[in-house]
Formats: structure tokens, C-alpha cells, sequence
């Protein structure tokens, strides 16, 4: 832990105005202002720098804040000083700067939170205050204490003679404040109290690591040695000659844990081999680094005549090194991945570096392992699932310059790159670019588009199923579109087959979740030796419980929404709060038994298939059975290796998959996604189908795909069978024209969140009434219960905004209204109980 002792905050944390003195605009997370100002004490001055992190006091704690600039502006108030910096050199570049800035501005979030969001989790530094007893005159004790017991509770705690924190104190007197009376013991002299900077989470690891020393590290002096030792010390022998093969390898240091492993001995035989001066234990920093756990066998790359036309418009727009957006309009199958690669190559031969964004959902092993397969140790790979120091070491190593390419999700977007030749966002149509639920809430697409702007660089976007925006703006010239229109290899695109549902119901031939047609088709193709693939969007046994008796159904305590049955551990589970109760045998209402299982997850849809077609060997692949590190790794190597006839699951078979084997691929719920109420439910439902559907027949074997729905001929399923996208943007393109949503407007989502269901209500109609009051580039809606009125035991209600793009280009009347209605808001209202996100360009409006 780092004290604060420095004079300054031991005395007085204001400085007083002197002419020339060196101040900063600090951007602190959390505070809504822009930046705050602050003194530089004379001591710092050559450290202050842009993109550098300090610790500042706010209120009555120091708190992490980011440089934006230093000046000598003497300002008209008294300013605190800084008081203390943590970064030898920026940890932003002015670029990323850049970029931040105008995710604040965008995206309508502290400029603070905006920096945050550009460093990997686990670098914010916190302080914590910590109190200790400074006076030993029980006469003074007893007079400042008088009668109140909380003082008195303080004080007894403090006898320890130990530092205690705030938390344990409020513990320890077992209530919720006690600010005041701690202001009070401080000020009488009984207490002393000092802000205690914590270690960050992340941080550099070290281990013991050995070395051999000169002499010992020449062959002849080292043989000497170990045929002196054979005898007595066979161990010591075994250990200086793992040391010496890794020496003549030209690794001059081998990790203590390695080393005894592969000598088959003890730290101890180390240790004696120290003392007689032969080796040196020290400490060594190491890295800790994703490891991809997938294997595939090689495969011979030609580029077709399609590729190469691609691959080089965009090794012109890299050698030209002015900002170009790309839209890649690839069929799957059609070998986007390679353009990529082959791309990334050109521009590591001019000495730049490359960033390639990718989904949460389809960052798979299959996609990681070809860009190491390409570029060895020269790739990054930055996900949610890496640990706080794997990510930490990606990003400080490609800082320094050890990675070249960087392949990661959304929040890679701000990787530490210093001369960037091209950015690749693939699958760019993918929702889970935008973040929803934290801030500042940004499309990792677009801010990937400002970079290259900011960067000077090209932004190649790919996917066989483009947003509507990205379509528009290629279609509008904005973008450039280049176009790879048919499968790589000679396979031909899947044909279609569709099963007609409520026919199959009314006929009673479904076995569970699955109809006569599809079952016949996967056990024809496992006697083949194909695999199939079968998708279902929709996790656990079933969505809900009901009573057959009264009625019931079980939902969430905390949520506005049923629970879902998990079978292999029989309990309900809401899959918003992650609350979790076992599941009842009997009616919580009337004590019934009959109790349904209504609906059908994965894990319902695998127990069918199980019981249709008992031979199959099935993996599913879900949230529920990947949560273990590496196990996405490990259940696509054996699909790929054979081991499995069947790979059944969510979004994560839907994606990124690349398996010549695959010749099927059944879909269970075809019409699933088209029932929510979103105006971008008919795009979401071709892209997911057109995705999945190219799983099968990428090798010789011809592919199938098979729809279950119980609307077969709605439009949106015909232009997916007949592989017409551009047709069916056509279609949705002018839609959205008529009905002037995106990409014709911009969308802003206000949501309001409380515990007090009217003070929720209230806050969204004082809202609605000062954007009335405000200079208007907008229409409005009347603010709704949102649809899922009630999460985490909070009341939610929503007000939609469609900003005319044309008035608001860059968003900052956006940002002038919204400030006047917070404004307007805090006048008429004494409640702060109820949290306002605003969401810019949402991708949900649920």
C-alpha cells in the first residue's frame, strides 16, 4: 500500500494563488464535469503531462483522474493540489485522447468515464481513509467523546493501536455514517486520519527464475563441474543440464517452477547450487498470455480471383494512409478471414500495425488460432474472459511495442497501438459491439470508424449479413463496397428446407422439440459420418413454470419476468438478476402437483434429441456449459476432431464456425427472434439465419438447412432460402425510410430506474416536460413503462428521442438538452433516488 505523507496533505490540501504556478484540468470517472482543476506542487511539474494518471482529493477521499492538459491559467477559486502521479509516462496517447473525447461527446458521458473505458480492468487506483488514535489524555478523550456513543464505540476500537478503515469502523459501531463524528474527534487532535492508496489489481507478476553464472556458463567449465558432482549431487547434475540446453537454446534464464519440474528435483538442489556461486536465483518478470487450447490441421490457401480483387482496393486504401471505410460484402464461406490475414500482412511489411475487432460471440478459438497460425507472437488477443492479468499484460506489452496485431472484442478498440496501418471490425452488424449496460455506452463499430479517422487509417468492416447503416452508407457512397459473392473452393451455398410447425402440431408427429423431418435428416447424416449443427436461441430446460391447477407462474422476486427451469441442477434461475431458488414440487399459490414446463431451452432441446436418437453424440454449447476457462476450446477441437455428431447450441454455434464436416444445420425456432417487439426484429431474425446457415456444406459435401417455424412463409424466411440479402436490405431500406428510423434518424433511449415505482414515473414525465421546453431537432415519445417494467428490484420506465440527423450531426445539441432537462429535472424534484441512462444509437429497446 502507497501512504499519503506528503506536506501538503498533512497541512492543507488548498494552495494559495501565485502568478506563474503550473495548474491541470483533470478528468475524474464518475464526476459529470468535464475536468476539474488542480494545483501543481513544484515537485511535479516535469511529471504533469497529458495521458497521465494522478490522484486528486475529492470531498473527503483521493480518487484517480486523468490528465487532459497543464496550463498557468490562475483560476478564480481556491483549487486543491495533486498529490501524487502514477505513471512514469502517458497511458494514453493523444489519438486515444482524441477518440475519448468524442465518446464523451457522443456518446453523452463523463469525460472521466471515457478514459476509464480505454484501460483494461483492474488499473483504477481507489484510496481508502484509514484512522488511527493520535491523543493518549483520557481527560481529552472523555471531554471530546461526552456522551455519544458512537464516538465512544471509535475511540474503543482505536485502542488496538492498529489503523482501521472508515468500513470497519462503521461496522464496528454498528451504523451507517459516521463522518460527522470522526470530523469531530479529527478536529479535537484525538484522531488522526490518512487516505491509504490501494494496489491496483493489476499489475506486473514476477517469479523466481535461475540463471547460470559466469564461468559456468561455457561448456568446458560447466563439464568440469557436473563430473565433479555426478557422484554426490546427481540432482544438481540433472538441474545444470536442463540449465545448459536452454542455454545453448539461447534462453539465458529458465522459470525456478520449470526448472525443478524438467531436473526432477527441489528448490532445495537450486539453492545449494547458489550458495557455491554457480547459479543466480532472482526475480524475473513473466507474462501471462491467452492460451488457445484448439488445434486444426493445416490447410493448402489459394486466394480466389474474388479475393485477390479485395485484398488489393484494400492494400491500396493501406498504402495510401488516409481514412477509408471498407464495407466487405462476403457470402459465408467466402474466405473474409484470409482477406484479412493476407491484408494484416501487407501492412506489418510497411512496419504499421493492425487492430481486428471481433464479437464477443464469434471471438472463437478457430478465429484466434489462425491469426497466431499467421502472425506467431506477434498477436494480442484481449476478451472478457481473460483474466485481470492477462488482459493487463496485453495491453502493457502492446504498448511497449511487443505486439504487432491486435485481435480483440469492443473494448480493444482502444488498445494502446501507436502507428496503426488498418482496422478490421468483423461480423460488423453484431449488437454486441454496443454496450448497454455500463458507461459510457459506445458502438465498438463506430468508435472503431473515428479511430481510423483519428489515426489516419483505413477501417475495413466485413460480415455476409451487413447492418442496415452499413449497408446504406455504402449504398450512398459514404462507404467503399467491395464484394466477395461466392464460397471459397467451389462449395456451393446450403439449400433450404422448411417444416411447417403448426401443421406438424396439429398432426401430433413432433417428438418433443423437434419434427419427423429433422430428426430423419440428422440420423441420415451421422450414418454418413457428417455433422450437424442445431441452433436454438434460448438457454436452460424451459422459460417458465406454470400450474395446470391455478394458474400460477413462478417469476422473479427482483424482475418483472418468469424464471427459467434449469434441470441439471433443478433450480429457477432469472437470467437478469441471476437470482436462483430450487424449484418447487408443489404450487407456491394453491399446493397443486401439476406443474408444466413450459417452453423449450437447449437443455430440453438436447434431452429430446438424446431420447429420438439415442446413438448421436451430442455437445452443447451455452453459457451454462462453457463457463469453465478453456472448455469452448477444448468441445470445438473434439467437434472438429470427430468426437461428436451433433454440436447443438446458442449464438455460439451461430457464428465464426468454419467445419467442412458440417453438411446440416437445423434450426428449431426459426420465427423466435421476429416476435420482439423492435423495429430491428426482421434484420436481426435474416442475419441470424442467413449466419447459421453457413455453417453447412463449406467443404465437397453439399449443405442443408433445415427451418422449423410455424409461419414458413413469412418474406423475411424466402429471402433467406433464396440467399438474396442485397434483395431483402432493398426491402428493410426502404422501411426504415418510410417509418424514419435508422439509419433515416438517430435514436436516443432514456431510461429512468428506481425502487419507488412513482418516483420513477415522475422523473421520466418531468423529462418529457423540459425536452418540451427545449429547441427542438427531435420528435419525442410520451415516456412507457419500459418492457421489462421491473429489474434488480428497480422500476423502470423509458423516453425515446428521434434526433433528426441533419440538425445534430455530431451530437452535441443532444448533449445541450439533455443538460438543460438534468437542470430543469433538479429544480422540480427533491428525490436523487432515481438514475437516468441515456443510451445513444441503442441496439435493444427493452
Amino acid at each position: 500500500m502507497f501512504v499519503d505523507h506528503s506536506p501538503l496533505a498533512a497541512v492543507n490540501p488548498y494552495l494559495c494563488f501565485m502568478p506563474e504556478r503550473l495548474y491541470a484540468d483533470i478528468a475524474v470517472p464518475s464526476v459529470p464535469k468535464d475536468t476539474l482543476t488542480y494545483a501543481v506542487p513544484d515537485g511535479l511539474h516535469d511529471q504533469i503531462t497529458a495521458g497521465i494518471r494522478v490522484m486528486v482529493p475529492l470531498g473527503r477521499r483521493l480518487v484517480m483522474g486523468f490528465v487532459v492538459r497543464s496550463h498557468h491559467n490562475m483560476p478564480e477559486f481556491a483549487v486543491k493540489a495533486v498529490q501524487q502521479v502514477l505513471d512514469i509516462e502517458p497511458v494514453l496517447t493523444p489519438p486515444v485522447m482524441e477518440l475519448c473525447d468524442w465518446v464523451h461527446r457522443y456518446y453523452v458521458c463523463g469525460l472521466g468515464e471515457a478514459f476509464k473505458a480505454a484501460l483494461p480492468q483492474g488499473m483504477d487506483v481507489d484510496s481508502e481513509r484509514h484512522v488511527a488514535l493520535r491523543c493518549n489524555d483520557e481527560e481529552i478523550i472523555s471531554r471530546v467523546v461526552g456522551r455519544s456513543r458512537t464516538k465512544a464505540m471509535i475511540v474503543d476500537a482505536l485502542r488496538t493501536g492498529e489503523l482501521m478503515t472508515e468500513e470497519q469502523l462503521k461496522k464496528h459501531a454498528g451504523v451507517k455514517s459516521i463522518s460527522a463524528q470522526l470530523r469531530d474527534l479529527f478536529m479535537e487532535g484525538v484522531v488522526q486520519i490518512e487516505s491509504i492508496i490501494e494496489r491496483p489489481a493489476a499489475r506486473p507478476k514476477t517469479a523466481l527464475a535461475v540463471r547460470l553464472l559466469p564461468p559456468w556458463n561455457s561448456s568446458e567449465r560447466l563439464m568440469e563441474v557436473m563430473e565433479m558432482m555426478e557422484k554426490r549431487a546427481p540432482k544438481q547434475v540433472n538441474i545444470l543440464a536442463a540449465l545448459w540446453s536452454r542455454y545453448r537454446d539461447g534462453q539465458l534464464t529458465v522459470l525456478l517452477s520449470d526448472l525443478v519440474k524438467e531436473a526432477n528435483a527441489s528448490s532445495a538442489q537450486v539453492r545449494a547450487l547458489e550458495e557455491k556461486d554457480i547459479v543466480e536465483v532472482l526475480e524475473e518478470e513473466v507474462t501471462r498470455e491467452w492460451q488457445v487450447r484448439y488445434a486444426e490441421k493445416p490447410k493448402a490457401i489459394t486466394l480466389t480471383a474474388d479475393q485477390k480483387g479485395v485484398l488489393s482496393a484494400v492494400c491500396e486504401a493501406v498504402d495510401d494512409t488516409r481514412h477509408l471505410t471498407m464495407l466487405l460484402y462476403g457470402v459465408t464461406g467466402s474466405g473474409k478471414t484470409q482477406v484479412y490475414i493476407e491484408a494484416i500482412r501487407h501492412v506489418l511489411a510497411q512496419g504499421k500495425q493492425a487492430l481486428v475487432l471481433v464479437p464477443e460471440i464469434s471471438l472463437t478459438p478457430q478465429f484466434v488460432y489462425r491469426f497466431r497460425q499467421a502472425f506467431g507472437k506477434e498477436v494480442a488477443v484481449m476478451h472478457s474472459r481473460m483474466s485481470v492479468g492477462e488482459r493487463y499484460d496485453a495491453w502493457r506489452l502492446t504498448r511497449a511495442g511487443e505486439y504487432r496485431v491486435v485481435v480483440g472484442v469492443r473494448s480493444a478498440v482502444f488498445a494502446p497501438l501507436r502507428d496503426i496501418g488498418l482496422i478490421v471490425v468483423d461480423e460488423e452488424q453484431e449488437s454486441s459491439y454496443k454496450q448497454s449496460d455500463m458507461l459510457p455506452r459506445y458502438n465498438g463499430r463506430d468508435v472503431a470508424i473515428m479511430r481510423g479517422w483519428f489515426e489516419s487509417a483505413p477501417v475495413l468492416l466485413g460480415s455476409a449479413t451487413p447492418s442496415v447503416e452499413s449497408w446504406h452508407n455504402a449504398d450512398s457512397g459514404k462507404y467503399r463496397l467491395l464484394t466477395l459473392p461466392e464460397r471459397v473452393d467451389g462449395a456451393r451455398m446450403p439449400e433450404f428446407e422448411f417444416v411447417d410447425m403448426a401443421a406438424a402440431r396439429r398432426q401430433q408427429t413432433l417428438q418433443g422439440a423437434f419434427s419427423r423431418p429433422l430428426l430423419e435428416a440428422l440420423g441420415e447424416c451421422a450414418e454418413r459420418g457428417e455433422a450437424s449443427i442445431v441452433f436454438h436461441n434460448r438457454r436452460g430446460f424451459a422459460p417458465h413454470t406454470e400450474c395446470r391447477d391455478c394458474g400460477f407462474v413462478e417469476e422473479c422476486d427482483n424482475c418483472s419476468i418468469t424464471m427459467t427451469y434449469h434441470k441439471d441442477r433443478s433450480v429457477l434461475r432469472c437470467h437478469y438478476c441471476g437470482a436462483a431458488r430450487k424449484a418447487p414440487v408443489v404450487c407456491p399459490q394453491c399446493g397443486g402437483t401439476r406443474l408444466d414446463l413450459v417452453g423449450t431451452g437447449t437443455q430440453r432441446v438436447e434431452e429430446d434429441l438424446q431420447q429420438a436418437l439415442p446413438k448421436l453424440r451430442i455437445l452443447r454449447m451455452d453459457s451454462d456449459t462453457t463457463r469453465r476457462k478453456g472448455s469452448h476450446d477444448l468441445m470445438l477441437t473434439a467437434f472438429g476432431e470427430g468426437e461428436a455428431d451433433v454440436l447443438l447450441g446458442t449464438q455460439m454455434v451461430a457464428k465464426g464456425l468454419d467445419f467442412d464436416r458440417v453438411s446440416l444445420v437445423g434450426v428449431i425456432a426459426a420465427e423466435q427472434s421476429l416476435l420482439l417487439p423492435d423495429f430491428r426484429s426482421g434484420e436481426r431474425t435474416a442475419q441470424l439465419l442467413t449466419q447459421v446457415a453457413g455453417r453447412a456444406g463449406r467443404g465437397s459435401t453439399p449443405g442443408t438447412v433445415l427451418l422449423q417455424a410455424s409461419q414458413p412463409q413469412h418474406p423475411v424466411f424466402r429471402f433467406v432460402a433464396d440467399n438474396d440479402y442485397s434483395a431483402f436490405m432493398a426491402t428493410e431500406v426502404e422501411s426504415r425510410r418510410g417509418l424514419n428510423y435508422p439509419p433515416f434518424s438517430r435514436l436516443v433511449l432514456l431510461t429512468f430506474s428506481g425502487e419507488n415505482e412513482e418516483t420513477v414515473r415522475n422523473a421520466a414525465k418531468l423529462y418529457h416536460i423540459a425536452f418540451g421546453k427545449a429547441e427542438r431537432f427531435f420528435t419525442m415519445h410520451t415516456p412507457q413503462p419500459a418492457l421489462i417494467g421491473r429489474i434488480n428490484r428497480r422500476y423502470r420506465y423509458q423516453l425515446l428521442l428521434r434526433v433528426e440527423k441533419a440538425r445534430d450531426g455530431d451530437g452535441s445539441r443532444l448533449g445541450r438538452a439533455l443538460a438543460q432537462a438534468e437542470e430543469y429535472f433538479l429544480r422540480h424534484t427533491k428525490s436523487r433516488s432515481v438514475h437516468v441512462a441515456v443510451d445513444v444509437d441503442p441496439q435493444y429497446m427493452m
